[in-house]
């Protein structure tokens, strides 16, 4: 029988747990629609049962919306006096009724009160939190110190507050306090001072402290680590590496984190200051860590260089040197394959040295065991110089044996593009239109594009002219330009334009002017190409490049923000569907600030 009746008291429990939960998600779903008075019969009935402490919040919450304070007030009773929940109801009570004066100080008698425990203590912080009362959060926790007699007591907890508050200077000094104890804490600093400082007072303030901390604590390397990332943010790059060898040197460090900051340095441009840091690197034991991967680092910064046209010819020989002494120690093959490339660049087209660029290249792609993706780019590359030295059908036997290798791959999609510009340049049109005709499908965008741009320019002009006289002399200006004769291809072009006023090429001849003219660094004049393709030819294909490029031009080297930034907009008002949208947009809105 006594088995009998204790199974049937589960039975009866069960079903009362579950009778009570239901009623719970009732109230709170009668309460979240706003039908208060219906709730309040749930709750009141909960509060009056079993674990009826438990209900004792939305309980309450749910008099308040009512606005009937003397029932809130009594069941607050006398346990405010006892009781921080209770108490910071009251302190709300006060509120609901307006008065500020007695909440704050029911408020106060909180923090006055508070018992030595730390999650209590928590607790009652984020019953401030809850309520967005991040003041009396933030008393909560600093008081819960002096309780505790615990000056590190609720760190993070605190420096969350500063920052969401934007208390900046509570922020840098919780989290240097911090640091001091945990300098593996930094990362998690750094996150924090990012997310919070929007000024160069901010950083100005930090150095000032962190100056003073280096002093009093040398030894704390996440100091010395925290200024430098305080310099880079201020873009006081010589600064910052000056901080980091000092780390470096002290701490005698394999140099990881100077190979990282150099890398940071080329990705933010700066790249005088990552030569230097590279530089350091080298100047350590040929064995040493980073030492081959700065070396490779530091080729391929001064190689972006050459081509940005910062560099003489004495550098350019130097350069030259470098490559050649990194293939004598490590050989040609897989591993030194951007080398060859990059000298092979530089021998052909900025030391007037192109056979031997094309010995070198043809020994590169005989290398046994060579990726087959980086043999491609060779063959690519000896294609290229191949038709740069009239040498035609050996170009177009490497095109094809790329495309051939790699059918439905970017790289096989950019030897047939290069195969049909051939086909253009020799005045093949008909044959280079079909190819070209192909590509607009190419999953490569940019392939695509090109594709498309040269078989319209070929339709449109044969339309006019079927001989294609204009076309040839316009196919030979842009050889000249492929070989670097840019002089000689800008004489070409003015020919054409006089000898064939009724062309269709004459927004084509303005864009490719504009190009050199970009490369050459004559900049004036390729605005002028650039405006002229805008105003005159503004249903030509070019339209969206010419807006394009004339507005990086003007944002990155003519330094007049406010024309590029209405260049951007007329790019994404006109051309929707323009394949520079994206970076036009991006470009548009950090000029206008959106970033900051």
């Amino acid at each position: 029988m006594r088995p009998l009746l204790v199974l049937v008291f589960l039975i009866f429990g069960q079903l009362a747990f579950a009778q009570t939960k239901a009623d719970e998600a009732t109230a709170q779903q009668l309460f979240r629609n706003g039908e208060y008075d219906k709730s309040l019969i749930i709750y009141q009935k909960l509060y009056k049962g079993k674990n009826g402490e438990a209900y004792f919040e939305p309980y309450f919450n749910n008099l308040l919306k009512l606005k009937r304070y003397d029932e809130a007030e009594k069941i607050i009773g006398k346990n405010y006096k006892n009781k921080p929940d209770y108490a910071l109801a009251l302190a709300e009570l006060f509120l609901e009724q307006g008065n500020k004066e007695k909440a704050n100080k029911a408020f106060d008698a909180v923090l006055a009160s508070l018992p030595a425990d730390e999650f209590a203590i928590s607790g009652i912080a984020n019953s401030f939190y809850a309520r967005e009362d991040y003041e009396y959060a933030i008393k909560t926790l600093l008081a819960g110190r002096k309780v505790l007699k615990d000056d590190r007591a609720f760190s993070y907890e605190l420096i969350n507050l500063y920052r969401f508050t934007r208390q900046k200077d509570a922020l840098v000094n919780e989290l240097l306090a911090v640091l001091s104890e945990q300098p593996a804490f930094l990362a998690n600093a750094k996150n924090n001072l990012a997310r919070t400082f929007d000024s160069a007072q901010d950083y100005d303030s930090l150095k000032s402290l962190l100056l003073k901390k280096i002093q009093k604590e040398p030894d704390n390397t996440a100091f010395i680590n925290l200024l430098a990332w305080n310099y880079t943010q201020q873009k006081q790059y010589d600064l910052a590496l000056l901080q980091l060898i000092a780390l470096d040197r002290r701490t005698n460090d394999n140099g990881a984190n100077i190979y990282n900051f150099a890398n940071t340095l080329i990705d933010e441009q700066a790249y005088p200051a990552a030569l230097k840091a590279l530089e350091y690197l080298l100047g350590k034991a040929t064995n040493s860590p980073y030492y081959i991967a700065a070396k490779v680092a530091s080729l391929k910064l001064k190689n972006q260089q050459v081509l940005a046209g910062k560099f003489n010819n004495t550098d350019l020989q130097q350069l030259a040197k470098d490559y050649q002494d990194l293939l004598n120690t490590y050989g040609e093959n897989n591993q030194t394959a951007f080398a060859i490339k990059a000298l092979a660049h530089l021998q052909a087209f900025y030391l007037k040295q192109p056979q031997q660029a094309i010995q070198l290249l043809e020994r590169a792609i005989k290398i046994t065991n060579i990726n087959a993706s980086i043999n491609a780019q060779l063959k690519l590359d000896l294609a290229n110089l191949y038709v740069t030295e009239n040498q035609p059908w050996e170009a177009a036997l490497l095109y094809g044996q790329v495309e051939k290798a790699f059918p439905d791959h970017p790289i096989g999609q950019d030897a047939k593009f290069k195969n049909a510009r051939l086909s253009f340049f020799s005045g093949d049109f008909n044959w280079a239109k079909a190819q070209l005709d192909v590509l607009k499908a190419s999953t490569s965008q940019l392939i695509a594009n090109d594709a498309l741009d040269l078989s319209l320019l070929i339709q449109d002009e044969l339309a006019v002219d079927s001989n294609g006289h204009a076309l040839k002399i316009y196919a030979r200006a842009m050889l000249l330009n492929q070989k670097k004769a840019q002089e000689k291809a800008l004489q070409t072009l003015d020919t054409l334009l006089t000898s064939y006023p009724q062309s269709t090429l004459f927004d084509d001849v303005l864009m490719l002017k504009a190009d050199i003219f970009v490369e050459n660094k004559n900049l004036l004049q390729a605005k002028q190409s650039l405006e002229s393709i805008i105003s005159r030819y503004h249903e030509s294909i070019w339209a969206d490049d010419a807006l394009f490029k004339l507005a990086v031009l003007e944002e990155d080297e003519l330094k007049d923000l406010a024309s590029a930034k209405k260049h951007y907009q007329q790019l994404i008002d006109d051309f929707p569907g323009s394949l520079f949208l994206a970076e036009a947009r991006k470009r548009f809105r950090n000029l206008r600030g959106d970033a900051l």
